[in-house]
């Protein structure tokens, strides 16, 4: 089942290597000897510690010439279905050393005890050459260079010593290190408190930063300090001293990644169910997506009661090319997904060269994924090609390389994250990874249970931006409980 635990590194990240402004000021000087320092920070997840986080900011030498970078560097560590698993990351941001300050490098590193990631891009002209090492393979792409600059990173700390009252608000330019683009984010004060801070009492300013998919809220001592980040109660990012933030804890009480929901009373296969009653508490609000076949109301107590079916194919499935001009966004080749890749597309015109309409060309597709990735796991490949060539994985890689597939033969397609029913041996609602496909109408097809339609025991999610760590935190929780069955 689906077990991606990268997006507490990619938000931990993302907070703390950039405090951006708007790229259109002209920056003035800076003094460079006042920005190189160190941090550090302990990373909590739902109250339990969970790693740690240093930001240095020092100057150096790139190919001759003076830089400054700003260095990220982390380790998580966390049980995933009663295992170990220990994350390590590095984020170099490189700028120049004198006015504008561009952003002209950005690396990063990502290691577990299988996998190794790097990316390096390097300023050319208005473009980014991005060059990225994932299982082994490298990959170049180009993309526009951001306008982010080092005076960027400081736009937030100047605005917090200014001295801002609740209510007043600043807009700039962020830029995310994972998809390297900017993005707009506004930082809106909550309330000024005082506080202790290492034996002085202080002013905290609570701002709440938001962007396009999420907010955060971090505190702020009245020189631009940053003390706390937080995401919901579910992370939380606490400014500490080298020793305390290095301190692990004890074998028995690391944070766990919660993956399953029991639930009692539902003996039968999901695929013998044609409708299945449920009522789920304790989930986060708008979480539980209303769909076709996938009906949400709320009861008096709270409760959603969510009524499933399995779902139909049309009558007469088509794909028009109005279709696929309005459907562009789930046909485009992408970092992960790349459907014009040669080797995705041979495999994928043999697999549908007999097939008649485009649910039997996505049947094959889902047929062919389902007898030939092994499921393992422990993999956990990034790309519809590393499946391709390596023909192993859980839900997230058959998912992963069934939407390349259909992309390649011009199937709309898209990844699809909720829970699934185990069955009567195991009892549980876990977390799953399954698609989309494009054949008159959305169809569910779940290729790791060769299912087309997927059955009633689906459980379609929305865990975009902030509803996804909402869900993560909610897990312990969430109660399921069956009204029906059919």
């Amino acid at each position: 089942m689906m077990r991606r635990c990268a997006p507490v590194v990619v938000l931990v990240i993302a907070v703390l290597a950039c405090a951006p402004v708007p790229a259109a000021e002209q920056p003035g000087a800076l003094d460079l000897d006042e920005l190189a320092r160190t941090e550090w920070y302990g990373a909590y997840v739902l109250g339990k510690k969970a790693g740690y986080v240093t930001l240095v900011g020092e100057r150096a030498e790139r190919d001759g010439t003076a830089v400054f970078v700003n260095r990220a560097e982390g380790r998580f560590v966390m049980k995933v279905a009663a295992e170990t698993l220990t994350v390590r990351f590095e984020l170099r941001l490189v700028y120049e050393a004198a006015p504008p300050y561009r952003l002209i490098g950005v690396e990063t590193e990502e290691r577990t005890a299988e996998t190794t990631s790097r990316l390096r891009a390097v300023r050319d002209g208005d473009e980014l050459a991005v060059t990225r090492l994932r299982h082994g393979r490298i990959t170049s792409k180009r993309v526009p260079a951001p306008q982010h600059t080092l005076v960027d990173t400081q736009r937030l700390a100047r605005f917090v010593e200014s001295g801002p009252a609740p209510g007043d608000t600043v807009t700039y330019l962020d830029f995310d290190p994972d998809t390297l683009v900017d993005e707009a984010t506004t930082a809106r004060v909550v309330e000024v408190v005082e506080k202790e801070w290492l034996g002085e009492v202080r002013r905290v300013f609570v701002v709440e930063l938001k962007d396009k998919d999420s907010t955060s809220t971090r505190h702020l001592l009245d020189d631009g300090t940053v003390i706390e980040d937080a995401y919901g109660t579910t992370i939380v990012l606490k400014r500490e001293d080298e020793e305390t933030a290095r301190r692990l804890p004890d074998e028995g009480v690391w944070f766990e990644v919660r993956r399953e929901i029991a639930v009692a009373g539902l003996e039968a296969k999901g695929a013998d169910i044609g409708e299945l009653v449920l009522a789920v508490t304790g989930m986060p609000e708008g979480v539980v997506a209303d769909r076709a076949r996938q009906r949400v109301a709320r009861r008096e107590d709270g409760a959603l009661v969510v009524t499933l079916t399995p779902g139909a194919v049309p009558d007469e499935p088509s794909v028009t090319e109005a279709d696929r001009e309005r459907l562009g966004e789930y046909l485009e080749t992408t970092d992960e997904i790349q459907s014009d890749h040669a080797r995705i597309q041979r495999r994928a015109r043999r697999i549908v060269r007999r097939a008649g309409d485009p649910v039997d060309q996505a049947r094959r597709i889902c047929r062919w994924v389902h007898r030939h990735v092994a499921g393992r796991d422990a993999s956990n490949y990034e790309t519809a090609l590393d499946v391709l060539i390596n023909l192993e994985g859980d839900c997230t890689e058959h998912t992963l390389l069934f939407v390349a597939l259909c992309r390649a033969v011009g199937l709309p397609a898209r990844e699809v994250s909720g829970l699934v029913y185990s069955g009567p041996a195991e009892r549980v609602f876990a977390m799953h990874r399954w698609a989309q496909v494009y054949v008159g109408e959305w169809v569910d097809v779940d290729p790791t249970l060769n299912q087309l339609p997927a059955d009633a025991t689906h459980i379609e999610l929305d865990t975009e931006g902030d509803r996804w760590s909402e869900l993560f935190g909610a897990f312990d929780t969430i109660r399921i409980e069956v009204l029906s069955v059919e």
